[in-house]
């Protein structure tokens, strides 16, 4: 690189080469990898579902949306939810769209069968239900096939040391196994908990409200003033029990987050054992496949390639699924120390060469030519770059550019990663950093995690991280972290 400036781009002799290949379809994944996939996306949706309920308002406002992420790795016909509170019952239902009248009173009678059977009915007609529209419906799923039977589950609603108050019964598109089983149960067992903590906290309120009436009633008559004072302790010491009742749900749903918590990075170190020999294994033979190819001029095999890129790729959102959890902890993991910001910029557009030469793209870098140091974590600021650089990668067309810039401004540096794609809506802009927030317009998958991680990792660093855009020009995403000479000790947080 000259001047401070590196361009990179394909050459016309892989153009060329690229041009003149044949596509084939895909061979399919291996099934090994396929559930791998589906354990790690559930334990996500565990843990979307987990937030829901943490702050549970009502069945509407937190039920509802829970529902919707259930239905990402579990295509649902209907959902029904019974629920009994002070002798009432009532039965929620969720139908999937287009769901035709006679289908769904079957799923209605099977429901009410199940929790007469729960509660120990004579009959269905004994339970009172009363009726009522779930607040959206369940998006329509096709019809695939298996035992008609096997499609329920029905599981019960209880909290330890308390009498049944419901259940939550799916159905599915198609037969449900024991690994769907396991995924019902856990979000069942974290919406009873909420119901319950719920319950408590409203009959709290109402209580409370009762004896400061009782107290209010007993001073405005002026009159059997010890029977008043006794009725009001009473109502107090009724108050206190039902604090300590309420301390313990919350207690409860502590103890379920910590199990949430433990079991996500249980699950994860699972996950990262068999991906790691995975990674490993098909390194392995990509290399030998490399050489094989120089000998005798044999293609390496693409299956190799497609599982690699799967298995790195469920490495990276595990990894970033583990950092989230540590920045709403507050567990993030930084050490200061000084590098030089132009270095951080070439290695990072060097890891993404390959692709920008399958994509036509140019990559561009702007760095002073003489060292800028910052005090930084290296990796975390690679991580970064690497997360914003990747996202400009799938958002700009062929032919487009990536510059990346790296600038002293005052007693900071200032990175900025600015692409010649689509751009972002104005009312977009405010949303980017949020945890799980996605657009509308966004063209590849992903959690909607990795803006928010960046965002707590230069947090972290005491800096600041923002974008801007004008919609159908580009974006551009800048971050600030200290220079150097700015601070006065290098210290390890």
């Amino acid at each position: 690189m000259s001047s401070g400036r590196r361009k990179k781009g394909p050459s016309p002799d892989s153009r060329a080469a690229t041009d003149g290949q044949r596509t084939r379809d895909p061979p399919p994944l291996d099934p090994s990898l396929a559930s791998l996939e589906q354990a790690y996306r559930r334990l996500e949706h565990l843990y979307e579902i987990s937030k829901l309920f943490a702050s549970f308002e009502s069945v509407a406002e937190s039920f509802d949306p829970a529902l919707g992420i259930v239905a990402k790795s579990l295509p649902l016909h209907s959902a029904v939810l019974i629920e009994t509170e002070n002798g009432h019952s009532r039965m929620i239902i969720w139908p999937s769209e287009l769901r035709d009248s006679e289908r769904l009173r079957a799923v209605k009678e099977h429901a009410e069968a199940s929790y007469a059977y729960l509660v120990g009915a004579k009959s269905t007609e004994s339970l009172g239900l009363s009726e009522q529209p779930g607040k959206t419906l369940l998006p329509w799923q096709a019809q695939l096939g298996g035992d008609h039977e096997k499609r329920f589950i029905v599981i019960p609603l209880v909290v330890a040391q308390h009498s049944l108050f419901g259940a939550l019964q799916l159905e599915g598109a198609l037969s449900l196994d024991k690994k769907d089983l396991v995924f019902v149960n856990a979000i069942a067992n974290q919406l009873a908990i909420a119901l319950e903590r719920d319950r408590a906290w409203r009959k709290d309120i109402t209580r409370r409200e009762d004896a400061e009436e009782e107290r209010a009633e007993a001073e405005a008559r002026g009159a059997v003033a010890d029977r008043g004072r006794l009725v009001a302790e009473n109502s107090s010491d009724r108050y206190e029990a039902l604090a300590r009742e309420n301390a313990r749900l919350y207690q409860q749903a502590q103890v379920a987050v910590r199990e949430r918590e433990q079991i996500l990075r249980v699950v994860s170190h699972d996950l990262k054992t068999p991906l790691s020999t995975i990674i490993m294994t098909t390194g392995a033979l990509a290399q030998q496949g490399a050489a094989a190819k120089r000998r005798t001029e044999l293609p390496v095999p693409q299956g190799v390639e497609r599982i690699q890129r799967a298995a790195e790729r469920m490495m990276r959102l595990i990894s970033d699924l583990l950092d989230f959890a540590n920045i709403e902890r507050g567990h993030l993991s930084i050490k200061h120390q000084p590098n030089d910001a132009g270095t951080l910029v070439n290695e990072t557009l060097a890891s993404f060469e390959r692709i920008a030469q399958e994509q036509r793209l140019t990559l561009t870098a702007e760095v002073a030519p003489r060292p800028l140091l910052i005090l930084c974590d290296k990796d975390r600021i690679l991580q970064v770059l690497a997360n914003l650089v990747g996202n400009a990668t799938k958002v700009t067309a062929e032919g487009g550019s990536i510059t990346v810039t790296a600038e002293a401004r005052e007693h900071e540096c200032m990175f900025a990663v600015a692409d010649t794609g689509p751009g972002i809506r104005a009312e977009d802009l405010k949303h980017l950093f949020d945890r799980y927030w996605r657009s509308d317009e966004a063209r590849y998958e992903g959690m909607g995690l990795g803006l928010a991680i960046s965002s707590g990792i230069i947090e972290a660093h005491g800096g600041r991280i923002w974008a801007e855009s004008d919609w159908g020009h580009g974006a551009t995403f800048r971050f600030t972290v200290p220079l150097v000479e700015d601070v006065g000790t290098v210290a390890t947080s």
